[in-house]
C-alpha cells in the first residue's frame, strides 16, 4: 500500500478525463480515472411565459436560459 496525489487545472469549458496508470512488466495499466465536466453556473431564467390552451391543455413555457453553461443542464418550472 501505496498512495499518489496530484493536482492539475482545467482550463476549458467542456468534459475532461485523468487517468491513473502503473507501469507493469506487460506495460501499462489503467488503476483508475475520472470524468470532470467543467463550465459555468447556470444563470437565473429570465422572460418566463407559460402557456395552456384550454382547461385540459398542458402548459408549454418558455424562458431567456442566459449564458451557455458548457455543461448538462436541467431546468425544472414548479
Amino acid at each position: 500500500g501505496s498512495s499518489v496525489s496530484t493536482r492539475f487545472l482545467v482550463h476549458a469549458y467542456g468534459k475532461h478525463m485523468f487517468t491513473c496508470k502503473i507501469l507493469c512488466e506487460y506495460g501499462k495499466k489503467l488503476i483508475c480515472g475520472i470524468d470532470i465536466e467543467s463550465g459555468n453556473p447556470p444563470d437565473e431564467p429570465k422572460n418566463v411565459s407559460c402557456i395552456q390552451h384550454g382547461t385540459d391543455g398542458h402548459p408549454v413555457c418558455t424562458w431567456d436560459k442566459g449564458r451557455l453553461t458548457y455543461i448538462n443542464t436541467t431546468y425544472v418550472v414548479q
